[in-house]
């Protein structure tokens, strides 16, 4: 773990990154106080999808377009 002034990470912005894209975190201090800490953000997961079409059920009767077409001919 590294430290660095407020400072030190304006002025050195893009070596800071490149410090932190490596895995280093970075404690930034002003005036000798910790006042953050800058770490790389985690590796993308691959998130498992459940697969919804497979796992829809078939429903049975008329679609709902035509239900609701018929009741408004209805009301006409």
């Amino acid at each position: 773990m590294q430290t660095a002034t407020v400072g030190d990470v304006q002025k050195n912005f893009a070596e800071v990154l490149r410090k932190i894209k490596a895995g280093e975190e970075v404690i930034v201090t002003r005036r000798g106080v910790p006042v953050a800490k800058i770490t790389a953000l985690g590796a993308k997961q691959n998130i498992d999808w459940p697969d919804f079409y497979r796992e829809s059920i078939e429903l049975k009767g008329k679609p709902l377009s035509e239900v609701v077409t018929g009741n408004r001919e209805e009301r006409f």
